[in-house]
């Protein structure tokens, strides 16, 4: 009697399949991690700069600043969507050296208001929220909420707030 040492190539065509259908389940799942991942990363830099421009405008005794920005480093108009951001304190004398930031890709973000300011005295001399969205409408869009007491805070957006 002679007993088997190995598979035939029917059963590995049966397990590959298996296999196959499987990850085809699971790839839209990983999308759509993979999307949320990105704005909730995103949500969490901007919240960062929020913080840093904040602290040093209270440090250097100078208002800070915060805005959506084109890849230049021009700040944009409220409403238009961005795909950078930056933060600096408002200069003594001369230009002010600027801190950009770039979002992951098909990530943007639009703002209610821009610049946002803060006061040295820690308030917020402008309060607006800025929204982070998924440009391939995956993951749910984030906002950020900054209060007249200059804190930023993370909410829910609605998808309303993406679109043009």
């Amino acid at each position: 009697m002679q007993t088997s040492r190995g598979i035939t190539l029917i059963e590995l065509c049966f397990g590959m399949a298996i296999v196959a259908v499987l990850a085809g389940m699971a790839a839209p799942g990983f999308r759509m991690s993979l999307r949320a991942a990105a704005v909730r990363s995103a949500t969490f830099e901007l919240v960062a700069g929020l913080q840093q421009a904040r602290g040093n405008s209270i440090v250097e005794s100078r208002p800070g600043i915060l805005c959506p920005s084109d890849a230049a480093g021009a700040c944009l108009p409220a409403g238009m969507p961005s795909s950078h951001w930056q933060w600096s304190v408002e200069p003594a004398a001369g230009p002010a050296p600027a801190h950009a930031e770039a979002l992951p890709a098909g990530v943007t973000l639009r703002a209610t208001r821009s610049p946002i300011r803060f006061w040295p005295d820690a308030l917020g001399a402008t309060n607006g929220t800025l929204t982070i969205c998924d440009l391939r409408g995956v993951a749910p869009p984030r906002a950020i909420v900054v209060s007249v007491s200059g804190r930023p805070r993370t909410a829910f957006a609605p998808d309303s707030a993406c679109r043009s």
